[in-house]
């Protein structure tokens, strides 16, 4: 199969409407949200969440959250943190084969470039890839406004889970935050997140979430070192020492 170009390394929003314009409206319904947060609570009240460093997630303004991706049950435990910690809620990179009604709680749908090339139809794959050419700089787009409106995006930089083990980093999405930035004009902290399950089977078992300290792009010459700076600190984290 061939490789895809160097253009699909970054992630495309997926497009709500016909003409292929961007819909920049915040998608989360903040009122279902913590209706959802409510009842995540008391379904994962299996875990004990315990956090280290709150105080270094921001009461305000926008950042880029990059935990560290364990399991399905990341997500909820997530956003159970994060309000906890300073009553916001964030906004998910999410893959773009969950369901939509996710968007709904603050998931941002996009399809990763390994997701094409797992399309066999050879036709198909080349649509996609057309599809995704058009989508790639409404991803831009979105983003830079999510950051111009203050959010909070959430996306785990391993790109998959890894359980019992610490993944490769994937810096599509710090790439996008670098070019926000250039547009913004503002530096935007970037927040390594690591995740340690004391047990995912036992009743009550406790979930550290230890919040690294904030990130700032000026302070590296290169892309690639922010990248490993921000590996290092969730593998650390994470208790991968």
């Amino acid at each position: 199969m061939r490789a895809l170009p160097p253009l699909f390394s970054c992630l495309y929003v997926h497009m709500n409407r016909a003409d292929g314009a961007a819909d920049f409206q915040l998608r989360r319904k903040n009122l279902l949200t913590h209706w959802i947060r409510a009842v995540a609570a008391r379904l994962l009240a299996y875990h004990r969440i315990l956090i280290d460093g709150g105080e270094r997630l921001p009461a305000e303004g926008p950042a880029l959250l990059l935990p560290k991706h364990c399991a399905y049950r990341d997500i909820p435990l997530e956003g159970l943190m994060l309000y906890r910690a300073t009553r916001r809620y964030g906004t998910y990179v999410m893959k773009a084969g969950l369901w939509g009604i996710l968007e709904w709680v603050g998931g941002f749908k996009i399809t990763r470039p390994k997701d094409i090339r797992r399309i066999k139809d050879r036709e198909q794959r080349r649509a996609e890839i057309r599809r995704a050419r058009a989508a790639n700089q409404q991803t831009q787009n979105y983003l830079t406004w999510l950051y111009r409106q203050g959010e909070l995006v959430v996306s785990h930089p391993e790109g998959m889970r890894y359980q019992n083990a610490m993944g490769p980093m994937q810096r599509e999405i710090i790439d996008h935050l670098l070019k926000a930035e250039e547009e913004l004009g503002m530096q935007i902290p970037l927040i390594p997140i690591g995740i340690e399950y004391e047990s995912y089977w036992k009743p009550r078992g406790r979930v550290f979430f230890r919040i690294g300290e904030p990130l700032y792009s000026g302070r590296f010459d290169d892309p690639s070192d922010l990248v490993d700076a921000v590996g290092e600190q969730i593998r650390r984290l994470s208790g991968f020492a």
